[in-house]
């Protein structure tokens, strides 16, 4: 819809005006121009200290000058500024994702699966589709984007593992599907074929390879020869030409080319979802460029901090405090001035995935890094039916996932980091990954002291409960991803049966969902953690699971912790409503260090803000949360302009 313009009668007396209570202003500017507008009649929630909530609003430029009361505008509409009827609709300050990979929110022309889940006979059908369009020449890479490691590829009869679906339609061709998580990918054995060790040499991924002893036997963890999927530091070794942002060099022309392509859409897609301040949470050159080109053909409509990534170094456990701070000094120093993009963050990879494969021979443990050992789960699905029965009891796997950095080598990083006044962005899944960044952020604070930086972690899948409280007391910054958390059996089958023993016989429900496990407690604690004093921020890791960034998605799954319809998974973690708004707004401000410019719709902030078509405080109170997550963005403003309008 287009939001009214229309003209309003002065008041009489300024002297009244400028003793009205409950408004914020600055000084009025002499104006004469479109660039100075009052918003009326709006329900707009500043998320200032106060979380204030009025009904108009004065900005001036790219600034906010005024917030407050209808008549408090009137001053503002007397010198001419242009007025815009809100009609009643709810105002938010401009949404932050603090942690996202925006070039991955917009597909490249590629073979791609778009997150959705495929059994596979419709995955071999898609191969045979993208072959003769993206990989027509002899024994060309096909690489299919946005596949989906945990849903589905379900078998069929006459296709019974991944890795067997392409060998039976790859036609000499190598094959990777790149998952959507970022960290698992399935090859077939021509791509496994091609691995290649430290010296170049062509070895491949096989049992004598991985095996004890074998050149790749430390990256057994990561590799399933039955399935083909292989994760994380693996995946380096199988040489792929393609268009992945992380492996691109500046100057390149087919890369450049390609994802120059898409820079106007994403900007459309941040827009569109009223995000106009993001933390790009694995930057290198190549992406950081981007992110200049966008600016310089005046894409770019919204902030930046982009956090340097070291990911083959870390994956690779390589210390190299010294050569890790000089490129990030080097990296900050050139955005010192740029007012949209800034690069005074670097991200630190503590560990995997927590996804397994128990349907797998054998099964494909995670690893993540985990306080205790994995279980080996036997679990088997009726394949007409669907069911899963446990055949036997779980054992004890020995093997409790891998953190990435040693704890004192990690201490040392996170302490030269600090120091040198830089957030520290930490991607940490299993409840050890944690501890051990605790830890280091803890000694970082004891070696430096307190320089009241913001250090973020992110995802934060399982944590103890006594690093709950550790969280807290560090007054950390804690980036969920609240999409994911629900009662989802297809994918949680994945993960709870390796993390908790299971019996012959019991009811697969009991081992999922059962309330008095270590799991349910420590599953995404966001409750507990925000009740202990760490501040919640909300990151969609798109492109992960979807490129959607889909925010109010996230801020209804962070109230409900369910799929519409289905129970929810712990509800005693559940976020409030002004949380999650907290979340999105001031306390995403705070994370990378601009609350003093954004976050909140206060006079002398930049006018970032967005006007939605449904007031989410009126869904809480109607019993209907869940429907936040269908909210439409009506307008998006950045700077003072409108960037989005419907």
């Amino acid at each position: 819809m287009r939001l009214k313009s229309k003209q309003h009668l002065a008041l009489s007396s300024l002297a009244l005006l400028t003793a009205l209570s409950g408004c914020s202003q600055t000084s009025a500017p002499a104006i004469g121009n479109d660039h100075n507008i009052v918003y009326l009649n709006g329900q707009i929630y500043t998320q200032d200290a106060q979380r204030r909530k009025v009904d108009a609003i004065a900005v001036s430029n790219d600034k906010f000058v005024y917030s407050g009361n209808r008549e408090g505008a009137e001053p503002y509409i007397n010198q001419g500024y242009r007025v815009v009827d809100l009609e009643g609709k709810m105002v938010l300050p401009g949404l932050h994702d603090n942690h996202i990979h925006v070039l991955g929110t917009v597909p490249l022309d590629t073979c791609d699966l778009e997150g959705k889940s495929v059994n596979l006979g419709q995955l071999a059908e898609k191969v045979k589709e993208c072959l003769p369009r993206y990989a027509s020449e002899p024994g060309a890479w096909l690489k299919i984007d946005q596949w989906v490691p945990y849903e589905n590829n379900e078998p069929t009869d006459t296709y019974k593992t991944i890795r067997q679906t392409l060998d039976a339609v790859a036609d000499g061709h190598p094959i990777i599907l790149s998952g959507v998580d970022g960290h698992a990918s399935a090859y077939n054995s021509k791509a496994l074929s091609m691995a290649q060790d430290e010296q170049g040499n062509t070895v491949g991924f096989n049992t004598k390879t991985l095996g004890k002893g074998g050149v790749f036997a430390e990256l057994a963890p990561y590799v399933s020869l039955d399935s083909g999927v292989v994760r994380d530091a693996a995946k380096e070794k199988i040489p792929v030409g393609n268009f992945d942002m992380f492996a691109q060099e500046v100057g390149e022309p087919r890369g450049e080319a390609v994802y120059g392509a898409i820079l106007p859409k994403v900007a459309q897609v941040m827009a569109k979802n009223g995000i106009t301040s993001i933390q790009d949470a694995c930057s290198n050159d190549f992406i950081r460029e981007q992110f200049v080109k966008m600016q310089q053909q005046n894409l770019l409509n919204m902030r930046i901090t982009a956090a340097t990534c070291f990911i083959a170094d870390d994956y690779k456990g390589k210390v190299d405090i010294a050569g890790h701070l000089k490129k990030a000094q080097e990296v900050r120093a050139a955005f010192a001035g740029n007012p949209l993009i800034k690069a005074d963050a670097v991200k630190i990879f503590a560990d995997g995935v927590l996804e397994g494969d128990p349907f797998s021979k054998p099964p494909f443990s995670p690893n993540a890094g985990m306080l205790h050992n994995y279980q080996t789960p036997h679990l088997k699905q009726n394949e007409e039916t669907g069911l899963v029965t446990v055949t036997k009891n779980s054992e004890d796997s020995k093997n409790n996932g891998i953190v990435n950095y040693r704890a004192e080598d990690f201490k040392n990083y996170a302490s030269a980091l600090d120091a040198d006044g830089f957030s520290i962005h930490v991607h940490s899944i299993g409840d050890r990954a944690t501890r051990v960044t605790i830890d280091a952020l803890e000694a970082a604070r004891q070696r430096n002291g307190d320089r009241h930086i913001p250090h973020t972690i992110a995802h934060l899948q399982v944590v103890h409960p006594d690093d709950q409280a550790r969280l807290g007391k560090l007054g950390t910054f804690l980036t969920y991803t609240y999409a994911w958390i629900n009662q989802q059996p297809e994918y949680d089958m994945l993960i709870t049966p390796f993390l908790e023993q299971s019996k012959k016989g019991q009811d697969i429900s009991d081992v999922l969902y059962n309330p008095k496990s270590y799991t349910w407690g420590a599953i995404y604690p966001v409750g507990s953690t925000a009740k202990a004093g760490a501040v919640l921020v909300a990151g969609s890791d798109a492109p992960v699971d979807t490129r959607d960034p889909r925010p109010f998605m996230n801020i209804a799954a962070g109230i409900t912790r369910a799929i519409p319809g289905q129970p929810a998974y712990n509800a005693g973690q559940s976020a409030t409503l002004q949380q999650m708004l907290d979340a999105y707004t001031i306390n995403g401000a705070r994370a990378v260090r601009q609350e003093k410019l954004i976050g909140s719709i206060e006079p002398g902030k930049s006018a970032d803000f967005i006007v939605l078509d449904r007031n989410l405080f009126d869904l809480v109170q109607q019993g209907k949360p869940e429907q936040i997550a269908d909210t439409q963005v009506v307008q998006t403003v950045f700077r003072g302009n409108t960037v989005y309008g419907q």
